[in-house]
């Protein structure tokens, strides 16, 4: 796997661990690290999913999505609204997950450079 991303000019190191070696990750499936320049994916399996592999790319797809949000200043502005909606687990899983359905419309119809 990838060790590390490029965003918007900032490399974030990507780290795949397991909840003994990062208590944080008892509760979360990932997170990112901003001030350190670091996306933490869980890597152990539990409950009940079938494709780990996909699940996993999900949570990095969502880790990399709160990246982008920050390094472009937009997380840090959207405190300044009620809603802080660039924080917005929702609205972060729906670019995740939603992106490379959107990628794929901008080829086939030629929007892209």
């Amino acid at each position: 796997m990838v060790d590390k991303v490029n965003i918007l000019g900032t490399d974030y190191e990507i780290q795949y661990l397991t909840s003994k070696d990062d208590e944080r990750l008892e509760k979360v499936d990932g997170y990112c690290d901003f001030y350190s320049k670091l996306i933490i994916v869980c890597n152990e399996e539990n409950g009940n999913i079938h494709d780990y592999k996909m699940y996993f790319r999900k949570v990095l797809r969502h880790e990399i999505v709160h990246a982008f949000l920050y390094e472009s200043g937009l997380a840090q502005n959207s405190f300044y609204s009620e809603s802080g909606w660039a924080d917005n687990e929702e609205m972060v899983d729906w670019i995740a997950i939603q992106g490379e359905k959107i990628h794929k419309a901008w080829e086939e119809s030629g929007a892209l450079g």
